[in-house]
């Protein structure tokens, strides 16, 4: 596959920009050659008359929509964020507020299903937010106090059973088997102390 392609993926999946070095990282190639992919790339959606295109600010880059089909998103975008929320919502909404602060690998080896459609989701209707980061760099996310006003909570302690559901030894034992295939994947070993 191409460069261009693996980075029109990378983009397209995280929904937010990259800079030049964190994709030449990801992609295990140089700088100059993921200039060149990015390139390829913004051509290619141009002459394709594609529905996104890469957007370029200094060194950070972003698969966005194209502003020719700016009305329509906005009415899909809409819907979303006033619909009702799905099972899959509320599911990993619970889980974050009984669990969190989770990066998104952390909540999908919960609910055992990809989850970034449903986090971008939540995060737009302002129910949850990336706080911090997370093992190997990976950014958490919680629950906002948006999401404590629409319930009508003080704080997450006053969540039915909370004490209890918070610390679920399985779930715990689920993290920590994640957390181990990381580090194995990345070749490190979990810093003792």
């Amino acid at each position: 596959m191409k460069l261009a392609s693996k980075i029109e993926s990378i983009l397209f999946a995280a929904a937010k920009p990259f800079s030049v070095r964190k994709l030449a990282d990801i992609t295990k190639e140089s700088s100059e050659n993921v200039e060149e992919a990015l390139l390829d790339l913004k051509t290619k959606l141009e002459e394709q008359e594609s529905g996104l295109m890469l957007q370029q600010h200094g060194k950070e880059n972003e698969l966005v929509t194209h502003p020719d089909v700016s009305d329509l998103v906005t009415q899909v975008v809409r819907s979303e964020t006033q619909g009702e929320l799905t099972r899959p919502s509320l599911e990993a909404l619970t889980i974050l507020a009984y669990r969190g602060p989770l990066t998104r690998p952390e909540l999908e080896q919960i609910r055992g299903v990809q989850s970034s459609l449903i986090l971008r989701n939540l995060m737009m209707r302002g129910l949850i937010e990336e706080k911090g980061v997370g093992p190997l760099g990976q950014p958490n996310y919680v629950v906002t106090f948006d999401f404590l006003n629409a319930l009508g909570l003080k704080s997450l302690d006053d969540l039915p059973q909370y004490k209890e559901l918070s610390s679920n030894s399985v779930v715990d034992d689920v993290l920590a088997d994640l957390e181990r295939d990381e580090l194995k994947g990345q070749g490190a070993e979990r810093p003792k102390g």
